[in-house]
């Protein structure tokens, strides 16, 4: 069943892939998530995992998405080389 909501969702356990597809990101995230203990998880198999949906309602209220621009390096950024015409 696709999630539309955590917060309404009626399944008590997601797995791994649904909730990759509700975040749009890849599996391995997630599963980087659960291995970091950042999100809650059973593990029922050797590859089988399921997340409480309340568990991941409480990482997707806490969790920071992305940093802020100023506090990213400077160094990083897109610069524009240009090239003498004639030269590779």
């Amino acid at each position: 069943m696709p999630i539309r909501d955590l917060a309404t969702h009626s399944a008590r356990y997601v797995t791994v892939a649904e909730l990759a597809k509700y975040w749009a990101v890849s599996r391995q995230q997630v599963y980087k998530r659960i291995e970091s203990g950042a999100l809650e998880a059973i593990q029922l198999g050797s590859r089988l995992y399921r997340v409480r949906t309340s568990a991941a309602l409480k990482y997707e209220q806490h969790a920071v998405v992305g940093q802020q621009i100023d506090k990213l390096p400077r160094k990083i950024g897109v610069r524009r080389v240009f090239r003498k015409s004639g030269t590779e």
